[in-house]
């Protein structure tokens, strides 16, 4: 026969208060993660609007970054790239480039291109992409997907839609 073992009790308390307090980390802040692996970028080719190769890890040159992956086919990307392409244009010295990944075809992308008068660089691929994308952290593989590389090549930042003007205010204030 099981009865009440006195003994165990205060084990008991000790691992209930400690799913407690868990639960509460995660009540005062839900997006609270346990620590993660910081990530890197790499080297890794993709194709540029003229159907050259071009190497991120190339496009880094130790400087912060933001990367912003997209598709043409994607409403909120569409609206965030006046957003980004004014952002390029009008940076000071020191602020972060911005580079688009679109997943898509070259076609498609030159199009669109041209039609927003985007400016800044712009990679195409298609699954390697989005293989890219999650390497990068994009594990639920949204788009759009934004990320700020520091200069040691580390995401200090991302986002899985679209881009707003207070994130850009963010991120010039982590770099």
């Amino acid at each position: 026969m099981t009865g009440f073992n006195p003994k165990k009790r205060p084990l008991k308390i000790l691992g209930l208060l400690a799913l407690i307090s868990i639960g509460a980390i995660y009540l005062i802040n839900p997006n609270f993660e346990p620590e993660a692996e910081p990530i890197f970028i790499e080297s890794f080719l993709l194709t540029d609007l003229n159907g050259d190769q071009s190497d991120l890890i190339e496009m880094h040159q130790s400087k912060f970054l933001i990367i912003n992956f997209w598709a043409t086919w994607c409403a909120p990307c569409r609206k965030e790239m006046p957003l980004l392409n004014n952002y390029h244009l009008t940076k000071s010295e020191g602020y972060p480039n911005v580079i688009g990944i679109a997943i898509d075809e070259l076609d498609q992308v030159n199009n669109f291109v041209a039609e927003l008068g985007i400016d800044f660089p712009i990679l195409v691929g298609q699954s390697e992409a989005y293989d890219l994308m999650e390497s990068l952290g994009n594990n639920i593989l949204t788009l759009p997907y934004t990320i700020l590389v520091n200069q040691e090549g580390m995401i200090v930042w991302n986002k899985n839609t679209e881009i707003k003007t207070e994130d850009l205010e963010q991120i010039l204030n982590l770099r």
